[in-house]
């Protein structure tokens, strides 16, 4: 496994709609559309996920050479697929499975979709919103996002239950507790409200209609291989985490985790330590690890802040560029670090593809079709050499749409 694919197989991402909608989005130019290398895509389609996903294939005419969507199938370009139709699997070859329904213009006419986000004002939620808000306008769909600025429990819940109490038609949401939403959100769909999970499930796998997110273990894994050719297959690493508990990140540890045992034997992997989501925290954590142990040589950042509070850390312990780091998902600041080769590489999500997938999931269930219950969307390990590329561009998240 390279520093930059996990495999050369490709998914689809989702139906043609996608094009349409990322051409839709203002996102900017440099994240309207899907990856086009397939040098540097990886894929997560976690077994049995591909077979009889939503994501339809497309023509290659629809979708750029190599992308994430898969290409040349024999369906006319811009059509989406029909229920029951075939689609490429993971390996290539077709599966069939009950797909989705085709998502012709104002197929959603009537229908109101809100976005609870984790919290507001992040990258990752604003360019899922970004997606979300395009590919609702083409359908017809009314789209609102609803989120407070606090990751918390109460206030995420707060939200859903007024939303229960308007009524809206379906709702996408990226939780903030596994457990703790589950009453609230399963409250939303006893009143009949379509839950589309974004980016992280419910233990109570039967509450959301549909999750929609990259495979994190598969992520943690890339994360190490980077990680670990950086450092010349030889030091100890800090792992910097939000908290315990998290489904989400447990399963990117666990995958870094796993690939650092099996794959770098004389890298030492240390324990967890935990920032709370704070980068004033996260820093503290990096800098005083660092001078306190010199054998660390890399720093594995489970989340945004805690990459911007390593980036941070790393410098406050005058180790910019011996310490190596690698974190997951972007920010302006993240990008700007990685520029200046403060950061060896980052684990970047698809989260505008996410969005689109989300709305059209929700129309499709609310005109009677059916979506598979856990749908995978790529990544693409974003470094210094290849930040300013067409392709890296495309997923890099942005605040405003």
């Amino acid at each position: 496994m390279s520093s930059t694919l996990f495999t050369k197989k490709h998914i689809a991402l989702t139906s043609a709609a996608i094009a349409a909608a990322l051409t839709l989005a203002a996102c900017s130019s440099s994240s309207t559309a899907a990856p086009s290398s397939s040098n540097s895509v990886v894929t997560s389609a976690a077994a049995g996920s591909v077979a009889g996903s939503a994501a339809a294939p497309v023509s290659s005419a629809a979708a750029p050479s190599g992308s994430a969507m898969a290409s040349g199938s024999a369906m006319a370009s811009g059509s989406a697929m029909a229920s029951g139709s075939a689609m490429a699997s993971a390996s290539g070859a077709p599966s069939s499975g009950s797909g989705m329904a085709t998502l012709a213009a104002n197929a959603g006419a009537g229908k109101k979709i809100v976005y609870v986000p984790g919290l507001t004002g992040v990258p990752f939620y604003s360019s899922v919103s970004c997606g979300a808000a395009a590919e609702a306008k083409r359908l017809g769909a009314t789209f609102t996002t609803q989120g407070d600025p606090n990751f918390a429990v109460d206030k995420q819940t707060a939200i859903i239950n007024s939303l229960t109490a308007s009524k809206p038609d379906a709702i996408m949401i990226s939780i903030t507790d596994p457990k703790a939403m589950i009453v609230p959100l399963q409250q939303a769909k006893d009143a009949g409200i379509k839950i589309i999970g974004i980016d992280g499930d419910l233990t109570d796998t039967s509450v959301m209609s549909t999750n929609i997110q990259s495979d994190n273990i598969k992520g943690g894994a890339l994360a190490a291989d980077q990680l670990g050719t950086s450092m010349g297959g030889a030091g100890s690493v800090l792992t910097i985490d939000n908290a315990t508990g998290s489904l989400i990140s447990g399963a990117r540890v666990q995958g870094f985790n796993d690939e650092m045992k099996a794959k770098y034997p004389n890298i030492k992997v240390l324990g967890v330590q935990y920032s709370a989501n704070s980068s004033d925290k996260a820093a503290s954590i990096a800098s005083a690890a660092i001078t306190n142990n010199p054998d660390i040589k890399g720093v594995y950042a489970v989340e945004t802040n805690n990459t911007q509070g390593a980036i941070t850390g790393i410098r406050e312990a005058g180790k910019t560029g011996t310490v190596k780091l690698v974190g997951y998902d972007t920010s302006d600041p993240i990008i700007k670090a990685l520029k200046a080769k403060e950061v060896d590489g980052l684990v970047v999500q698809y989260p505008l593809g996410e969005g689109v997938l989300g709305v059209d999931s929700a129309i499709t269930l609310l005109n009677g079709g059916t979506v598979p219950r856990q749908q995978n969307t790529p990544f693409l390990m974003v470094t210094p050499a290849n930040v300013d590329s067409p392709e890296a561009q495309k997923y890099i998240y942005k605040v405003d749409c």
